[in-house]
Order: C-alpha cells, then sequence, then structure tokens
C-alpha cells in the first residue's frame, strides 16, 4: 500500500469511525449530564470526551485502528456515581464538576498502571468476570433509557403525545440494529437509527401539527465551542467534593477502562494482523482522559463498535486522529442541527449498544457442570453491577478473580510424582551386595517432583502428604525444576519438614532449583537466612536428581554400615560380580588376558567420537560416563565405582563412542580388547563362554532399567 492510497484509507476509515462515534457520544452525555447541566451541554461534554480521547490516543497511541471515545461503562459508571453523589447529599449544581474529578482522577489511575505494569495484570482477569461486568453494563444502559424512552422529563412529568418518543425509540432501534442488514453491512448502525429516528420524529411533528412538545424531547442548539468552558468554571468546588467517593470511582473507572481498551486492542490486532503496544496505548488514553476531564468532556476508552466498523473500512495508524479533527470541524458548524435530534433517538442507539453487551453465553455456562461456576461468578458480578454499584462490582470482580485462581491453582496437585530409590536409583553402578541392601531399603529415600506454585494455599496440602515419610529416619528430595513460585509460607513449611527430618536422622534434599525462585544455590543458607535462630538444618542442595539420588544412597549405605571407606575399597577381579559364576580356574584365565590401566583424576579414558572394542573393570576409584550439553555443561549417563564394569557395549559390538569417560578419583582399571578375547576363547574357551553369559546379563539388567526410565519419562 503506497502513501497516497495509506492515506486514503485513514481518511475513510475516519469519516466511519466519527459516523459511529457521533451519535454514542451525543446520547452518553445527554444521559449523563443532561439532568445537572441541560440537554445541549451534556451532548457536548459527550462529544467533548470522544474528540479529546480521539486526537490524543489517536497521535500516540500504540494499537493500529484503534477508535476512542465515551462508552457503555464509562456511562454506566458514570451516571451511577451521580445518583450517588446526589443521594449523599452533593447539591445538584456540583454534580458534573464531580464527574469531570472523576474523569481527571481516572486518567491518573489509568496513568499509574502504566507506571506499575499494570497492563499485563489486567490481561489475566478471567472472562467470566469481564462478561458478569459487561453484562450488567448492558443492563444499566437499558435501565437508563427508560426516561427518553416514556417522553419522562427528569423532573419525572408526564406530558400529551408520550407514544412519541417510544415510536421513535423502537424506529431508531431498529434502525440501528437490523437496517445494516438490509442496506449495507459497512453503513455504521449508529448513524442510521440517528437518521432514521430523527427522520420519524420529524415527519411527525411536521404533518400531524402537535401541540407544543416539551424542550426536553430533543438536544437543542449546542453552545459554541468559545462558550463551553463548565470544567475551568467549577475548579473552586473541588474542595468542598466528596473525595472518598470520587477516589473510589475514578479507580473503578481507570480498572473499566484499561480493561476495555486492552480487549478492543486485542480485537483489533485480530483484523489488522499486528501487534498492539499496552503500555503506550494505555499511556495515551490515560493522557487523553486526564485532558477530557480538565476541558469538561465525558470519559471513555476504545469503542469495540467504532474500531472493528473503521478497520473494516480500511482504517489504519492515522484514523483515530482523522476521527477527531472530522468531529472537531462538525461540531464548530453543525451546533444548530441539535434542536433536530430527539433525545429518545438516541435512547433507541444507547438500547441497541447495550444488547450488544449481554453475554448470551453465560445461559450455556449454567448448564454444563464444569462451567457452572463461572456462570455463577458472572451472574454475581452482574448482579451488583445493576442491584447496587457498578463501583463494588469491578471490587467484587477483581476478588472472584483472585479467589478463582486460588481455587484453581488448589485443586492443582503440587505434587506430580512420588518414586523411591527403589523404583529409580541413581546412575552410579554398585556391586551386588550394595545394590540389594538398597532394593531392599530403597523406601527410604524418597523424591517429590513438585509443579505449579507452591503459596499458603498449598503448604499444608503438601506437608499433609509428605507427613508418613517426614516422621521417620529419611532422605526426602525435592525437585523443583517445575516449580514456578514460592512464597513466604511455603519456605516456613520447608524449615518445619528439615527440623522434623533432622530430629529423626534424616536429610531434606534439593535439587534442580532454577533461579527465579529466590532460594539461591544453597538452599539451607536461604531458609537460616530467614529466620533469627541461628542453627543449621539439615538441607543440602544439588544440582541434579541424580547427584541428590547419589548422595542419598549413599548417605542411607553408611546408616546401613557402609562407611564412605569401604565403599570406595579396592575390589579384586575374584570379588565383582562379573566374576561371581566363574570357577576359580575361570577366573585365572580371564586375569590372564587383562591389562592393568591407571588414571589419574579428572584423566579422560575417551572420548565422544573415538572407536572402541575394550571392557573396562574398575578395581579402585571413580570413572563417570557423560555426555556433552555445551562446551561448558554436561550430563551423567552412570558413575562406575569399584567392583563395576563398563564398555560392555563396544565390546561386544566395536563401533564410535557416543559418550566420554573422565576419571573422578584416581583409578585403578583392568582392561580386556577384542585381541586378548579372542586370546581367552582360543585358549580357555569356558571361561570365554562364562564372561559372554555375566555380559549377557548385565545387558539384560540394563535393558530392563532402561524400559522403566522410559515409562517414568513418559509420564511428564
Amino acid at each position: 500500500m503506497n502513501r497516497h492510497s495509506a492515506l486514503f484509507s485513514d481518511l475513510r476509515g475516519g469519516l466511519i469511525a466519527a459516523a459511529v462515534v457521533l451519535p454514542q457520544a451525543t446520547a452518553f452525555g445527554v444521559t449523563v449530564f443532561a439532568p445537572y447541566l441541560g440537554t445541549a451541554p451534556g451532548a457536548l461534554a459527550g462529544l467533548f470526551g470522544a474528540i479529546g480521547l480521539l486526537l490524543i490516543s489517536g497521535s500516540g497511541g500504540g494499537t493500529v485502528g484503534l477508535i476512542s471515545g465515551p462508552t457503555g461503562a464509562s456511562m454506566a459508571l458514570l451516571g451511577g456515581t451521580a445518583t450517588i453523589l446526589v443521594a449523599t447529599g452533593t447539591p445538584a449544581d456540583h454534580v458534573a464538576s464531580a464527574l469531570f474529578a472523576v474523569t481527571v482522577f481516572a486518567g491518573l489511575f489509568q496513568l499509574l498502571i502504566v507506571l506499575v505494569g499494570g497492563g499485563r495484570l489486567m490481561k489475566f482477569i478471567p472472562y467470566p468476570v469481564i462478561a458478569g461486568l459487561t453484562t450488567g453494563t448492558g443492563l444499566l444502559l437499558i435501565l437508563s433509557q427508560v426516561k427518553p424512552l416514556l417522553g419522562i422529563s427528569y423532573g419525572g412529568l408526564w406530558v400529551q403525545w408520550s407514544w412519541l418518543p417510544m415510536i421513535t425509540t423502537l424506529v431508531a432501534f431498529w434502525a440501528t440494529r437490523y437496517a445494516p442488514r438490509y442496506l449495507s453491512p459497512d453503513v455504521p448502525g449508529p448513524l442510521l437509527g440517528l437518521f432514521g429516528g430523527t427522520a420519524f420524529y420529524q415527519i411527525v411533528l411536521y404533518t400531524a401539527n402537535p401541540p407544543a412538545v416539551p424542550k426536553h424531547w430533543v438536544i437543542g442548539t449546542l453552545p459554541k465551542l468559545s462558550e463551553f468552558h463548565i470544567a475551568i468554571d467549577q475548579f473552586a468546588t473541588w474542595p468542598n467534593l466528596p473525595w472518598s467517593l470520587i477516589l473510589h470511582a475514578a479507580f473503578a473507572l481507570a480498572v473499566l477502562s484499561s480493561l476495555n481498551t486492552l480487549l478492543t486492542s486485542m480485537l483489533a490486532d485480530t483484523t489488522t494482523g499486528l501487534r498492539h503496544n499496552a503500555r503506550r496505548e494505555l499511556l495515551a488514553q490515560s493522557i487523553g482522559q486526564i485532558a477530557v476531564g480538565l476541558i469538561g468532556g465525558m470519559a471513555g476508552a476504545a469503542s469495540v463498535g467504532g474500531t472493528t466498523t473503521a478497520i473494516r473500512a480500511g482504517a489504519r495508524r492515522w484514523a483515530a486522529l482523522s476521527a477527531g479533527i472530522l468531529l472537531l470541524v462538525a461540531l464548530s458548524f453543525a451546533g444548530p442541527l441539535g434542536q433536530w435530534l430527539p433525545t429518545s433517538a438516541l435512547a433507541g442507539i444507547i438500547i441497541a449498544s447495550a444488547l450488544n453487551l449481554l453475554e448470551r453465553d453465560i445461559i450455556a455456562w449454567a448448564r454444563r457442570r464444569r462451567t457452572r461456576l463461572d456462570a455463577a461468578s458472572a451472574l454475581l458480578v452482574a448482579g451488583i453491577t445493576v442491584g447496587y454499584d457498578l463501583m463494588a462490582a469491578v471490587l467484587a470482580g477483581l476478588a472472584i478473580a483472585i479467589l478463582l485462581f486460588m481455587r484453581q491453582q488448589s485443586r492443582l496437585p503440587i505434587i506430580h510424582r512420588r518414586t523411591t530409590a527403589t523404583e529409580r536409583p541413581s546412575v552410579r553402578q554398585r556391586p551386588a551386595e550394595q545394590a540389594a541392601l538398597l532394593a531392599l531399603n530403597g523406601d527410604r529415600i524418597v523424591l517429590y517432583e513438585l509443579r505449579g506454585n507452591l503459596f499458603f494455599a498449598k503448604a499444608d496440602q503438601l506437608f499433609e502428604q509428605m507427613l508418613p515419610d517426614i516422621d521417620r529416619q529419611a532422605w526426602i528430595i525435592l525437585h523443583l525444576r517445575r516449580v514456578l513460585h514460592i512464597d513466604l509460607s511455603s519456605v516456613r513449611l520447608l524449615q518445619q519438614i528439615a527440623a522434623r527430618l533432622g530430629a529423626h536422622g534424616g536429610e531434606l534434599l534439593f535439587c534442580e532449583v532454577h533461579d527465579n525462585l529466590g532460594l539461591g544455590p544453597s538452599v539451607e543458607r536461604t531458609l537460616r537466612r530467614l529466620s533469627l535462630k541461628d542453627h543449621r538444618l539439615n538441607v543440602r542442595t544439588f544440582p541434579s536428581t541424580d547427584q541428590a539420588l547419589e548422595y542419598a544412597e549413599n548417605a542411607l549405605l553408611h546408616a546401613l554400615g557402609y562407611a564412605p571407606t569401604v565403599m570406595q575399597r579396592y575390589v579384586a577381579l575374584q570379588d565383582m560380580d562379573l566374576c561371581q559364576g566363574m570357577r576359580p580356574e575361570e577366573i585365572d584365565a580371564l586375569a590372564a588376558v587383562l591389562r592393568p590401566r591407571e588414571l589419574e583424576r579428572n584423566e579422560t579414558l575417551f572420548a565422544a567420537g573415538d572407536s572402541g572394542s575394550e571392557l573396562y573393570l574398575v578395581l579402585r576409584g571413580r570413572v563417570d560416563i557423560r555426555i556433552r550439553v555445551t562446551a561448558d555443561r554436561h550430563k551423567r549417563l552412570a558413575v562406575f565405582g569399584p567392583g563395576t564394569l563398563f564398555g560392555e557395549v563396544a565390546f561386544l559390538d566395536p563401533g564410535v563412542r557416543t559418550a566420554e569417560a573422565i576419571a573422578m578419583k584416581p583409578s585403578e582399571l583392568l582392561v580386556l580388547n577384542r585381541a586378548d578375547f579372542s586370546q581367552l576363547r582360543e585358549a580357555h574357551p569356558d571361561a570365554a563362554i562364562a564372561l559372554l553369559l555375566a555380559l549377557g546379563q548385565i545387558q539384560s539388567r540394563a535393558m530392563r532399567w532402561s524400559a522403566k526410565e522410559i515409562q517414568r519419562l513418559m509420564q511428564w
């Protein structure tokens, strides 16, 4: 799209947007301000609100195609605030000034929301709460039009020809809601409603020639722009206003306007294919709101109808600014036309717009058991909006959002899985005697894989589920990689768990603790810093689950009588599990072909990519098999200590190695290559067969373990 065509699209979109906003802003302004300023000044206040928001948000907003102006939500809230002001004794001539103050401070609250990053938080309010607010607002809009529909003055007096405003309202309603279907969907419904209702009203007056009709049945001639300075004139009344009520209403208006703007911005994105800047848009809306309140305009926000209609007409970056300029020009020359516009036609436009706010899906939610609570939340918010106060409904909606979130989080299990060391041992390979003891007592090592948010509502639930493992000598491992947040209540719970485990001789171990949790690299140090009691806790932190499991296994073996020196002792060839099924002469024949190999600490035995066919038997020390993840990170696949062997796969099927072997301690090994095995097979075939049978059993156990590990991983 070239520059000239883009400008033409913005002008066309701005013209359509002005046609949509003009009748709505006029209708909303009359409804809110007519009882306190008069019908014509009330209409002008609504137009001022639209022009101010369009010019400022259109110049600096962050959403392409967004059209702003007075909305149904702002009308309902300001109308309800005015009613409360009158009921609490505020003089009628001060009500308009109070509403302008509400608008100014709503803009300031919106600015505060922008500065604290609240624009993102707005997006987390559940849709049922928003549906309740919009539905309640729609019902308030319909109720607010009873007097214009019936032709009742704001003093409450009936007049003759009262059927005329009712029929005019119906005509305007029908033209707004249904005429675009027969004419063109691109023609704004509110504009058709305004023309249709006005034409019907004036034709009836011209043909029937009734007696003089009340002045409040029409808007009247709009004041000149230079004559309208009501907000500036009433600044002197601000110190005498009920500020607690004004600030309360301003906060509610800020929340409603911000929600309305963000939702409309997302709707605009789906049509334009672009992405809005929420911070920039809310900043422009807040500045516009402040300016509108200072010049005596009506508060507003993004207009769903104006935005969708304008974008369909080609509106893009400067459409809102174009609409504001067009409305300003029209207002400068079209003031006398207000005496032809009936307020009942505006009532029809408002009622048609209000029906679009009613969320009919609430009925469908109520029919389904799973969504019945959402329907109840929406109906509760709507009921508070209609029966009590829109401001209270906003606060109730925020409270319901918090409660629904807490309910949802509390129903999610914080423990994803509980496993013992019997079900999931570490990758450290151990002699048969140690492995048998671990298999028999492995239920004393418990791994809890946690997920979600660990906060006060979940802390007691976690404690109850862990209680059977806490009151005994056990090593409990908490896996925290999938935990998103931990609050202070949960930290206190961890302190209690560590203390109870320590009293029974057990330990609390942490693994996979990411930085965002705020527990630091040493959880024990963090727990001590959050308490004035200066004593160490039986708490340790490990970077990986396997390291925590290995530590717990060593601690359990030590508790069972295997001191660390015993676990790291030298194991002779005849004492290895590999040789338990061999005869002495077969062991001697095997020993004759094995070659000794010594490794220094951190020495590489082989690297990934090397060709190999050797079998390694560990007599002393420790060798880790690991795979490189990055240049400075690796994943342990297995740990081999005294009495174990590795390399059997390459020995049976020579090829390229997929991992590296590193000596973590000074180690002594025995090596068997294929050439030496061929010599063993020729000289002592029985020994060669016994060796192959032993290797086959080891491989069989490894395959069973691999199958269990795959099943475990598939559970995530």
